[in-house]
């Protein structure tokens, strides 16, 4: 699933803050630790120190008891385990005393230690110990009268520095969750504020259709990209509305324009069919030429109203006999496929308020439709029925009917689904009737099966005077 830019913008904040986070707390723990770290040598510094002034006083290394003594006196015992051990070896690296109890084989010095220790140098280093005991080991030289005779190990238990660490790692983990959810919570409403304008951009955008190309967003005192994205837009709307001014303007002018010489030519080759003296042939072209010449007279009508519809023409409101009308389209659609029987079914007599010719157009688009798409000894039935306050137009056909896939696209413009091919057309029909039911406050239903044919409802309101004849009918 693809995130928001919102989401994505407070993702990305949050993520930068965990790093940062993460940054800070690696650096305070390791400061910490070197610090801590730097404290407890600088102990264990003074504390071999004052153990090398205490075994210098007893002047050698034959005096095993005062040794011994010395490093139990040195040896601090706590809960369990010393957390203070101290080792005396040799110049062999051989015990001479240490801490009651110590395992002095974990601090065993290798014969490379042991010699660079003899030659002056101070080693440092944390031992691991039986029993998980973790120290900090420092190892002297150990002179006595100027000679270095052996050294001197000195430890520190480390479990304090641990956990201290410990307590700032658990504290800087439950602030890091913390800040966490705090952080989601706020670049969510960070990102929010900061995308409003360009919400506003969308909301206006998407309210936009084909036919309300004037409106602009118009976008004052907005953030500089969100200002030129608006300002992009307006400039994309203008454009476009020119266009579609152009393309209504011609498609207009060149139906209008072609309606007067199409009707001409048909009127001319129907005086024509009207003559006995012509041959079979001729006949049947001149047959072929009127049909031809009436399907170009309804496409320009077609386009006409296309045309209309886009200008936002509204519909005259006028009443209209429904069943006048009916009849009207029943006598010019009936002829047009000898193979396809049309007939007339229920017929009330109902008046609306409207426009006479676009809504006959709407009913003969239907018709037309039905007609072209049932099949042979097929029939197509037209009827007008009353309901409470509606009109409903009825037109049944036993063509081949609509796949599902494709009911939900028949109203669109230019729309042929599969039979394009073999009936021809413009996809434009549907679309009109759809708009000339809706300009009249109604709408089209369609039913349909594969194979069991096609049936369109239109409804529409009845006028206050066939809405009274409708409730005062028995």
């Amino acid at each position: 699933m693809s995130l928001s830019i919102r989401w994505r913008l407070a993702l990305w904040i949050v993520i930068a803050f965990g790093l940062v986070l993460a940054g800070v707390f690696l650096t305070v723990h390791f400061s910490l630790q070197r610090i801590l770290a730097s404290e407890l040598d600088g102990r264990l510094s003074r504390d071999t120190d004052r153990v090398l002034a205490q075994i210098t006083l007893v002047g050698s290394l034959e005096d095993d008891e005062r040794l011994q003594q010395i490093a139990q006196q040195n040896s601090l015992t706590g809960a369990g385990q010393p957390p203070f051990i101290t080792v005396v070896r040799n110049s062999n690296g051989e015990v001479v005393a240490s801490t009651p109890g110590l395992d002095v084989e974990g601090l065993a010095l290798s014969a490379a230690e042991l010699d660079s220790v003899l030659s002056g140098r101070t080693l440092s280093r944390g031992v691991n110990l039986p029993g998980g005991q973790e120290f900090r080991m420092r190892t002297a030289p150990l002179s006595i009268g100027g000679v270095v005779v052996g050294v001197i190990q000195v430890g520190e238990g480390t479990e304090a520095v641990s956990l201290s660490l410990n307590r700032l790692q658990i504290i800087l983990i439950a602030e890091a969750i913390a800040g966490v959810i705090l952080t989601v919570g706020i670049a969510y409403l960070l990102s929010g504020r900061a995308l409003k304008p360009l919400e506003k951009v969308v909301t206006v955008a998407a309210e936009i259709e084909a036919s309300d190309l004037g409106r602009r967003i118009a976008a004052k005192g907005q953030p500089s990209e969100v200002q030129k994205l608006a300002d992009t837009f307006d400039a994309m709307l203008a454009r476009l509305e020119r266009a579609f001014q152009d393309q209504r303007n011609f498609v207009l002018d060149v139906s209008h324009d072609l309606r007067t010489p199409l009707a001409a030519l048909r009127g001319n080759i129907d005086v024509l069919l009207m003559s006995d003296d012509l041959d079979t042939e001729t006949r049947a072209q001149l047959e072929h030429m009127s049909a031809e010449t009436g399907r170009l007279i309804r496409l320009t009508t077609n386009l006409l109203y296309m045309a209309s519809a886009d200008s936002g023409r509204q519909a005259e409101r006028r009443p209209v006999e429904l069943d006048v009308v009916c009849l009207e389209v029943y006598r010019q659609v009936k002829d047009l496929r000898t193979d396809v029987g049309v007939r007339l079914g229920n017929e009330d007599q109902l008046t609306v308020m409207g426009d006479r010719d676009l809504l006959k157009q709407m009913l003969l688009n239907l018709a037309e439709n039905a007609v072209k798409y049932s099949q042979r000894e097929g029939s197509v039935t037209l009827s007008l029925f009353k309901s409470d306050s509606t009109a409903r137009i009825v037109i049944e056909d036993t063509g081949p009917g609509i796949p599902p896939d494709q009911l939900p696209h028949i109203f669109e413009r230019f729309y042929r689904g599969d039979n394009r091919g073999r009936t021809g057309g413009s996809g434009l029909g549907l679309a009109i009737a759809s708009w000339v039911a809706q300009v009249h406050g109604g709408n089209i239903d369609v039913e349909s099966e594969p194979s069991r044919g096609i049936i369109f409802s239109v409804v529409l309101p009845l006028s206050d005077s066939g809405a009274a004849a409708s409730s005062s009918d028995p």
